[in-house]
């Protein structure tokens, strides 16, 4: 197992870095650049398409780029550092049902034509006879198709599935939430192909929280070595420099554990769901330690809405959330047999 990124992949990394840092820098989620309610991400979902990303693990004859989910993990490492919409899950999760279920809604999904919002169950959900249950609808005010994270795994529903829907008010601002019902809806993709996707759903979700747990290190580092009390940077003292230190173990240890876990899913492995859960419990932990941290180095002015520092935590805590939080996500590594 090669665990060290090609030539290629380097390129894949160096290339969407460079988009994200021109077109969607974390200061366009400040207060008087955009408000403090949604995000202006949908913009980039037509020009992630033409540069192929939206597609990147789909098979060329799906109309895809023909890579995997190495690459797609590694992307997704830096849409969790720029704080991309949520709404990315939805694209990327939604074209590979589409493809499978041989829907012709795969190209436009990545195309970036067709929205595709999330569903987050907030309760108990039935599958009996459809899918039935409470749900929160993630970035799915103007969707056309919204993936339901399911426990058994994700599924393809048209957004005129849900019923009752309420607007929300979430603690991440910039994410637009809704409480919704489904009723007995039946799915486009089956319950096979939900399995067949829910570790890609679990590697993906890790893989962004593995960047959010970077960016807030390097937050943390930057503001540490230019903030300075008593005359020195504060970065020179030793509760900072312990803190600093421990943010870099969990972002390094997130980042391994994602990177082989990317490896066993592309492989198609048996243990494949197994790790991409460990990814995401080692992930997610990891992002929420050091948004809390990063704050904690920042002072007073991490509280604040003009600071980025707490976005981070915030976006972690959706993060979270997403396919299971951390307690449902450690019951699901417990109820598991451990590879061999």
């Amino acid at each position: 197992m090669h665990l060290l990124p090609t030539d290629e992949q380097v390129q894949i990394v160096d290339t969407v870095t460079s988009f994200l840092s021109d077109m969607a820098p974390v200061e366009r989620l400040r207060p008087d650049k955009y408000g403090q309610i949604g995000n202006p991400d949908s913009n980039l979902w037509p020009q992630l398409g033409e540069l192929g990303f939206l597609g990147l693990g789909l098979a060329e004859d799906d109309g895809g780029v023909g890579l995997g989910a190495v690459e797609e993990a590694l992307v997704y490492r830096q849409y969790g550092r720029n704080l991309i919409s949520p709404e990315i899950f939805g694209i990327t999760l939604g074209a590979h049902m589409a493809a499978d279920a041989h829907l012709n809604t795969a190209s436009e999904i990545m195309s970036g034509k067709i929205r595709v919002g999330l569903a987050n169950p907030r309760g108990v959900v039935s599958s009996d006879n459809g899918l039935s249950g409470s749900f929160h609808l993630i970035e799915a005010n103007r969707a056309d198709l919204v993936v339901v994270l399911a426990p058994e795994g994700p599924y393809l529903l048209p957004a005129s599935a849900f019923e009752d829907i309420e607007d929300g008010c979430g603690m991440d601002s910039h994410t637009l939430l809704r409480r919704a019902q489904l009723r007995n809806a039946q799915p486009m993709s089956s319950r096979a192909i939900s399995n067949t996707h829910k570790p890609r759903a679990l590697l993906l979700l890790a893989a962004y929280a593995s960047g959010l747990s970077k960016a807030s290190l390097d937050m943390a580092v930057d503001y540490a070595k230019m903030r300075e009390q008593f005359g020195k940077p504060i970065g020179a003292f030793q509760a900072v420099k312990h803190k600093c230190a421990d943010m870099a173990i969990a972002a390094e240890v997130a980042a391994c554990q994602v990177d082989f876990a990317s490896v066993v899913v592309a492989e198609n492995r048996p243990d494949a769901y197994y790790h991409a859960t460990a990814a995401k419990l080692v992930a997610v932990e990891a992002a929420l330690k050091n948004g809390a941290t990063n704050i904690q180095v920042h002072g007073a002015i991490g509280f604040t809405a003009e600071a980025d520092a707490h976005v981070y935590l915030k976006r972690a805590h959706t993060i979270d959330i997403l396919g299971g939080d951390l307690r449902t996500t450690r019951a699901s590594m417990i109820g598991q047999a451990a590879p061999s």
